[in-house]
Order: structure tokens, then C-alpha cells, then sequence
């Protein structure tokens, strides 16, 4: 039938008003006159009904924009854009086949149309056939290299097949085009993380949060990635509500096995990271989400080995091989030149001249300035290098000492807000990366940088590598050398570090002369409880160390120990204990080992005040090996708890007998694993010197070298002096 031509001039007119008026933001009126246009006949009213699917879409009215597009259809079977809609619009209503069969006419009508080539990949994409996905997409690129939806669809293809390079460049590509479309931003965000590169994909959902404040994607990588505990369960919801509407793939599991694990959710992780690795051998995310689940229960050898596969596929990755080297320090059979070995391979592997930003560094500074001292870490805050760092900060001649902070802390404590009070300067310095804080280090004019985390979560070794200062050494926070070269002194203390110990070192082991702790406890810390056998008519063993620490050795050791005491228990606390299937995986090795489960009792974490206070039903403190206390010690000492340890060669092995040692209670201190349990059950036995050290315990620390923070800070600000004046002579100090 022929169209009158005063129908097609309608029929155009309530188009073009349309148009103009959608373009004007008024959507509502642009589909008054899409229903005006759409009551003709001919390819008019066909047209005319496709943007009326176009509005309906938008509102997602699915079922009324399918009636829409099939209205556009009847009156012109070869509209390519209105089956495309139809497609999108029977989707939207999981209509998935009839969907597909709209998306294929489409194609075959318009083999040009690249939106329609998109829509079909992204079908495939859903139902998880990548390869032909990815293929529809590269053809929709073709056509139109800059639509949007097949940009950021191809990227997902890329990943679910493994192309983690190649995903991440094309990701890289699409923002190039669209820099300030949010949704970008997030997939590149996802594909660096899952593939190990965290702190880049840190900058990738910052900048999606620039692009986008309330984008959900951004703030919850952020959340999961960095920890955040208030936000965690609902990361959790989130990533569960994708796969809900989704399905699984590869992508939204590993980002589920990371909120699982981040909530301490370990069984749970577990079982989520074999089924992307099911999917996906190589997926770098679930292979360290995994190694980090094995570290939990002391599997440390499993863990490393998972890191080693994760590291086979992304070598450029410094986190990766500092969780190898970390994880090694667990160890109870590796020798010492074995442990060296794991860190050196960080500094063989990323401590070269290649890529390196050379500084100068001009030696005739003006020696009546004060010399300028920063301190690098992530733990500024209610963490053992906190509490240890706290005073040191405050006692600090600032007359003499300039104290610069660099801090990777994302929120802040009361000990944050104490030592940024404390501080000359303080520099938010988690999201800037190795290139800018080394810059800005430099431009700081920094004398002496100080690291405080070693190969711990948060480092910044990399920036340590570019020698951006004079001096740099490593401090409080790490328990054992970092293998860098370019890191000159290890400061430690005769006990830790004795002459002639054979500890190995790349950098220089200097000495403060009593210990390289100061402790200052909290001022909230609960008087010392009286002996809980008194009350509980029985022996406590206890140990609040983290669980990793709990190889098979110490466990068999603990069990021995609980066996020789009649009616004893043992106290365990960790904050992954909040969690019953790690609780019944560590109970089960105890229960391998011979110990009647109802002599353990496992708790999960709490503040930090009732913690403290926990220790008031622990009568000994059983010291964990190879990997000893350090902040977990003191915290017993101060609270009246003796703790009976096992000394080995290696600063990881030595930190609780350094303490001992400074408060002149090394008849607490055991060289080897048979008189440890001889010891400890020893002390069990003599009640009136568990009474007396419940007594004199604090007493004893509170005058001993571990709680003189003024004296501690001159003798630390001396050895800063001796090694910048041994620099400005074109020397180092010597061991």
C-alpha cells in the first residue's frame, strides 16, 4: 500500500519533534510524540516506533518496548536497528534464544551494523562462550571502532580467556577514547587486580571515583582491596548479587574469593578460588587469594608454591615475591641461607639499573640544619609498629631532627592522630605510586629514609631502590633482612643481632645498645589481673600470635606441653578465629597431635583493650617458633604474663629473647625444643614463681631499656648522626 503523502509528512514531523525534544532532556514529551508518529503506516511509523523502543528501554519498560519493536517490524520487516532492540529487549526479560534469533536477524540485515554485532557478542558473553563473544566484538570494532559497549565487553572477553595482557591493553585503549567514563576505569581496575598488579588497579578505581563519585564497581574494589572492615559485608553482597544476575565467570569469582578472604572468611575463599581456577589455571588473583588462605592455616610451603605460579604469570610484580619471601620466614626446617635466598630474589629480580630514577645527592649540606628523618609504612595506627614507633616520634629533638612521615594508612586511629601530632611533616602517600613518592621524597629534601614495613603488606621497597636520599636503613616492622642492597643499615640490638651470630644481611646490622623496641603501652592497659590459677584451680597456657605462626612443630610442641600438665588448657586468640571452619581446621591439627579438644579453647579478635584484658586468664604465654612475638610478647610481659620461648639463630627467632634478655629473665629463654617444653612445664609446676613474676613482670619492664623512650630516641638519633656524618665522608658504617 502506498503511504499518503500527508501521513509520511506527519509521521516526519512527530519524529523530528521527538528528537529535538529527547535532545532537550525531555524525555517524557519525546515519547508523546514517538506514540504519535508510531499510529501511521510504513517505514515512518516503523521508525518512529523503534525510538519509542529506545525511550521504553531507557525507563527499562521491557515488556511495552518489545510490543514497540515488534509494532516497527510489522510495518518494516527490514529494520535492523528494531530487531536489534527486540534482542536487547527480549534479554532484559531472559527471553535468552528468542534474544539471539533478534540480535542474528539484525546482522543478516545490516551485516554493517556494528551495535547489533556488539549485542550479539555480549548474548555469548553471557552465556559464556568467549571466543565467539570476543570474535562479534572485534567485528563491531571493525565497523565502529569507537562504540562504547563493544570496548568495554572486549576487555571481559579477554580476561574470562586469559588474554590478561591483552585486556588490560585494550582497556587501556577504550580510556584513551572515553577518559572520563567510569565504568572503564573499573574494568581496567579488575583486570590489574586480578592479575596481581594492585596498587596500579588502586589508581584505576580512584580515577573511576573521579569520574564518578557514587559509582558502586570503584568503591567496592577500593573496599575490598584495601580492607576496609566496615564495608566488607557489603562488598560481599555486592559481588554475590552479580553472579545472582550475571552467572558465574572467572572475573566476578575472584572478586567474591577476595571479600571472602578479606572477611576472614577462609573455607569459603578457598572453595571460590578452585572454581575460577577450574575456569582458569593462571588466574593470578585466585592463585594469591588462595596462597593467602594456606598461609592462614600454616601451610606456608602450599602458599609459596602457589605464589611461584602466580609469579610464572606476572614476574614484574614486587607484591608477589615479597609474599614468597614472607611467607618463607614461617619456615621451620629452612636454613637461614635458604631464607636469604627468597629475599634476594626480590632485589635480584627488581633491583637493577634498568628503570631506576637517578638522584644526586650533594654530601656539603649544611650541618647546622637539622637533619631530616622519614619514616615510610602502612601501619601508623593500632599495629605493633604503631605502638613502637608512637613515643619515638614524640621524644624526637626536633630542635636537631626534622621528622617527615609517609604514610599508606587509607583511615586513621587514635596512635594515627598521635603521630601525626607528633611529626614535623606527614605525607598521605598511599596512592601515589613508586615514581611520584620517590619525587616527592626527593623534593623533600629527606636525609635519612627509614623503612618500616620490609616485605609486610603496604611496603614501598621500590622507592627505596631509586635511592631518592643519601641514607636509607630499615627499621621496626620486618624480622628479617630485606635482601636490597639498596638499603645501606638493618638497625638491631646486641640480643637480636649478636657479633659473630651469622645472621645474613645485605645491608649493615647497626646496633642500638639495649633492643630495637621501645614499648609503649596504651594508656587504656588494665592493671595486672592476680594469677588466674588461683581462681580456675588450674594451669592456662595461652598464645595470641597470629595463627600462621602455628606450623606443625609448635603445635606438637604446645600439645606435649598441655599433655605433661595435668588439667591444663590452652588458650588460643586471633583475629581469623571469628571464623568456626578456620577454628575447626586448627582444632583438627591439635586433635592429630594427641590433644583432647576439650583442653582448647580458640577466641576471635576484639579491641584492643579487651584483648589486654584477656590476658588476665593466662597464667603462661607460650611463644611461637621459628617465627617468635615481637609486639605480642611485650603486650604479655606488660600484663604479668611470662612467656616462655625457643631463642634460634635468626632475627625472627630472637625477638621475644631480646625482650627477656633486657629485663634479665633469660632463665625464660630455651635453646632448643625439648628443654622449651621441659621449661614451660616447669613453670607450670612452681606456683609461688608464677606468683612472683605476676608481680614483678611489669615492674621489672617498666625499668628496664624497653620503657625509656627519651633515652631510646637520643640513642636511635646517635646512630641516625653516626651514619650521615659516615655519608657526608664517602663512608659506611661498619658492622
Amino acid at each position: 500500500m502506498k503511504i499518503k503523502p500527508v501521513d509520511w509528512l506527519v509521521g516526519s514531523f512527530w519524529i523530528a519533534q521527538g528528537r529535538w525534544l529527547a535532545n532537550k532532556g525531555m524525555a517524557s514529551l519525546a515519547e508523546t510524540c514517538y506514540r504519535n508518529g508510531a499510529a501511521g503506516d510504513g517505514k515512518t511509523a516503523a521508525e518512529a516506533s523503534f525510538l519509542l523502543s529506545q525511550q521504553l528501554l531507557a525507563k527499562n519498560q521491557n515488556l511495552e518496548a518489545v510490543k514497540a519493536c515488534e509494532q516497527a517490524i510489522i510495518r518494516d520487516p527490514k529494520h535492523a536497528k528494531a530487531w536489534c532492540a527486540l534482542g536487547a529487549a527480549r534479554r532484559r526479560l531472559a527471553q535468552m534464544e528468542a534474544a539471539k534469533d533478534a540480535y542474528e536477524k539484525a546482522v543478516s540485515l545490516a551485516p554493517d551494523y556494528a551495535q547489533a554485532w556488539s549485542n550479539l557478542g555480549e548474548w555469548w558473553l553471557v552465556k559464556g562462550d568467549y571466543s565467539t563473544a570476543l570474535a562479534q566484538f572485534e567485528q563491531a570494532l571493525r565497523l565502529d571502532p569507537h562504540l562504547l559497549e563493544a570496548l568495554n565487553n572486549s576487555v571481559a572477553a579477554l580476561y574470562e580467556l586469559a588474554r590478561f595482557d591483552d585486556a588490560e591493553t585494550a582497556a587501556r585503549k577504550a580510556i584513551e577514547l572515553y577518559p572520563n567514563q567510569a565504568a572503564l576505569h573499573v574494568n581496567l581496575g579488575n583486570v590489574l587486580l586480578h592479575t596481581g598488579k594492585s596498587r596500579l588497579a588502586v589508581e584505576s578505581f580512584r580515577k573511576s571515583l573521579e569520574c564518578d563519585p557514587t559509582c558502586p564497581g570503584a568503591q567496592i574494589g577500593l573496599a575490598t582491596l584495601l580492607g576496609e572492615s566496615h564495608r566488607l559485608a557489603e562488598a560481599l553482597a555486592f559481588f554475590q548479587d552479580e553472579i545472582a544476575v550475571k552467572g558465574e565467570n572467572a572475573q566476578r569469582l575472584a572478586s567474591l574469593a577476595l571479600a571472602q578472604r578479606a572477611q576472614c572468611d577462609w573455607h569459603a575463599a578457598e572453595a571460590t578460588c578452585d572454581k575460577v581456577l577450574e575456569m582458569q589455571a593462571n588466574n593470578v588473583s585466585a592463585l594469591i587469594t588462595l596462597a593467602s588462605c594456606l598461609s592462614t592455616r600454616a601451610d606456608h610451603r602450599g602458599a609459596i608454591r602457589l605464589h611461584q605460579r602466580a609469579l610464572a604469570e606476572n614476574p614484574q610484580m614486587p607484591g608477589i615475591r615479597s609474599s614468597i619471601a614472607f611467607d618463607a620466614t614461617y619456615l621451620p626446617e629452612l636454613s637461614s641461607e635458604a631464607l636469604f635466598g627468597y629475599h634476594q630474589e626480590w632485589a635480584d629480580h627488581f633491583e637493577t639499573v634498568d628503570g631506576q630514577q637517578a638522584f644526586s645527592h650533594d654530601p656539603r649540606r649544611q650541618t647546622d640544619e637539622p637533619l631530616r628523618i622519614g619514616y615510610v609504612s602502612g601501619d601508623f595506627g593500632t599495629h605493633p609498629v604503631g605502638f613502637l614507633l608512637k613515643d619515638i616520634v614524640r621524644c624526637h629533638d626536633h630542635r636537631q631532627y626534622y621528622i617527615h612521615c609517609y604514610s599508606m594508612m587509607r583511615s586513621s586511629d587514635d596512635i594515627t592522630n598521635a603521630i601525626r601530632e607528633s611529626a614535623d611533616m606527614w605525607t598521605d602517600a598511599l596512592f601515589m605510586c613508586d615514581e611520584e613518592l620517590a619525587e616527592q621524597i626527593y623534593r623533600d629534601r629527606i636525609d635519612i629514609l627509614v623503612d618500616l614495613s620490609g616485605h609486610t603488606a603496604y611496603n614501598r621497597l621500590p622507592v627505596f631502590v631509586r635511592r631518592p636520599v643519601p641514607v636509607q636503613a630499615t627499621w621496626i616492622g620486618y624480622f628479617h633482612s630485606t635482601g636490597l642492597k639498596s638499603i645501606d643499615y638493618f638497625i638491631t640490638d646486641p640480643y637480636t643481632t649478636p657479633l659473630g651470630c651469622g645472621q645474613l644481611f645485605s645491608e649493615i646490622p647497626v646496633r642500638l645498645p639495649h633492643s630495637r623496641f621501645c614499648y609503649s603501652p596504651p594508656d587504656y592497659a588494665p592493671e595486672v589481673a592476680p594469677p588466674p590459677i588461683a581462681t580456675q584451680g588450674r594451669i592456662t597456657f595461652g598464645s595470641f600470635n597470629r595463627i600462621e605462626k602455628l606450623v606443625d612443630p609448635v603445635i606438637a610442641a604446645w600439645t606435649e606441653i598441655i599433655q605433661a600438665v595435668p588439667n591444663s588448657r590452652l588458650l588460643l586468640k586471633s583475629g581469623p578465629l571469628k571464623n568456626q571452619g578456620v577454628c575447626d581446621d586448627l582444632r583438627r591439627r591439635f586433635v592429630a597431635c594427641g590433644l583432647d579438644e576439650t583442653r582448647l579453647e580458640l577466641r576471635g579478635p576484639s579491641p584492643h583493650r579487651e584483648m589486654l584484658q584477656e590476658y588476665g586468664e593466662v597464667d603462661i604465654a607460650l611463644d611461637p617458633f621459628p617465627f617468635n612475638g615481637g609486639m605480642t610478647t611485650l603486650e604479655a610481659l606488660w600484663m604479668g604474663v611470662p612467656v616462655v620461648t625457643v631463642a634460634g639463630g635468626g632475627v625472627v627467632s630472637r625477638q621475644t629473647l631480646s625482650a627477656l634478655e633486657n629485663m634479665g629473665l633469660t632463665d625464660l629463654v630455651f635453646p632448643d625444643v625439648a628443654s622449651y617444653i621441659r621449661g614451660a612445664v616447669e613453670l607450670a609446676g612452681d606456683g609461688r614463681r608464677l606468683g612472683n613474676l605476676r608481680k614483678e613482670l611489669r615492674p621489672r619492664m617498666d625499668n628496664s631499656p624497653l620503657r625509656r623512650p627519651e633515652q631510646f630516641t637520643r640513642d636511635l638519633e646517635s646512630l641516625y648522626r653516626k651514619m650521615w656524618l659516615a655519608w657526608q665522608r664517602g663512608e659506611k658504617l661498619t658492622e
